[in-house]
């Protein structure tokens, strides 16, 4: 046989690298399939595997496919947003119970409410100074806008 004059290890590296470059080149020359029976585990067994195909959520445990299966459109959004959060805050978060979660949405509905009073306030406040301002500067130029609503001078 040809190459038997070859140690035997060198023999051994020889045939391993000649398998390896046949198996790359069949790997070259044979076509992927089409979405086939077992064309996917193909695909992720050449690391070719980049569309988003919702059957790979079949490889998670249980729970999480109940999980996967509960939220809709909506809360992914929701849960994405609250993931975005910084890790403090969601730290801060975790370590509240229900009664004290409940007890915060009341306080931010009382902080939005106290804003929205400040700015009527606010509004309020300068018509007043506005209206002062002006009834005092008609007045100091002689004009008496008293006199002139009860129908005199």
């Amino acid at each position: 046989m040809p190459g038997s004059e070859l140690p035997e290890e060198e023999l051994r590296q020889a045939r391993r690298g000649t398998a390896i470059g046949a198996g790359g080149l069949l790997r070259e020359s044979v076509p992927l399939p089409a979405r086939g029976l077992g064309e996917d585990a193909v695909r992720r067994a050449r690391d070719l595997d980049d569309d988003d195909d919702d059957r790979r959520v079949m490889s998670f445990p249980l729970h999480m496919r109940k999980l996967f299966r509960s939220i809709d459109e909506g809360e992914a959004e929701k849960l994405l947003a609250l993931l975005a959060l910084r890790k403090d805050t969601i730290d801060w978060i975790a370590e509240k119970n229900p009664r004290e979660l409940k007890n915060l949405d009341g306080v931010v509905e009382f902080v939005s409410s106290s804003r929205t009073a400040a700015k009527v306030l606010m509004w309020v406040g300068g018509f007043a100074v506005a209206f002062v301002g002006g009834v005092t500067a008609l007045a100091k130029n002689g004009i008496d806008l008293f006199a002139m609503m009860r129908g005199g001078r």
